[in-house]
């Protein structure tokens, strides 16, 4: 009979934060931890990034008329599109042009950037999202203080600014 052997000890890790104000903070983080080089990853790819926010449509008497969920894969489009979905002509459209609103609390708004990285031979995933920065898959205590050293840097992520 054939046993199984571990090959792996794969550890995750959650930091949690005051949620970032503004897609454009998000964004700085994302592009810091895209751009380091004092974690000395010897892997680091962008997989993923998602951007989420909510329209809320109101007719004249301020009552819902309808909402649209608006799921982006980059900021640029995020942007574009939730200025457009909130904009007067979009608006008065959605409500059949009888002058009312959109709205939009962008407290609600959701963002998030998933890398694949490795430290060596540690291989493990890093995702940074408006409250919360997750490493997923990671087995070495020293890729842990390799991605926590950074984000100590980082303002946005809970650390001190440097």
């Amino acid at each position: 009979m054939t046993n199984f052997v571990e090959t792996s000890k794969s550890r995750n890790a959650k930091r949690t934060y005051t949620a970032i104000a503004d897609v454009a903070t998000f964004a700085e983080a994302v592009a810091s931890f895209a751009a380091d080089s004092t974690m000395g990853l010897t892997r680091k790819e962008k997989s993923a990034e998602t951007y989420k926010a909510k329209i809320i449509y109101f007719d004249e008497n301020s009552d819902e008329k309808g909402y649209v969920n608006l799921y982006a894969d980059d900021q640029t489009q995020y942007e574009n599109m939730t200025t457009f979905l909130e904009g007067a002509v979009a608006s008065e459209a959605a409500n059949g042009e009888n002058h009312g609103g959109a709205s939009r609390d962008s407290t609600e708004d959701t963002w998030s950037a998933k890398f694949s990285c490795s430290l060596g031979e540690d291989t493990f995933t890093v995702t940074i999202t408006r409250e919360y920065m997750l490493i997923n898959g990671f087995e070495e205590d020293a890729t842990l203080a390799a991605v926590e050293t950074w984000a100590d840097t980082v303002a946005a992520l809970g650390g001190t600014a440097e």
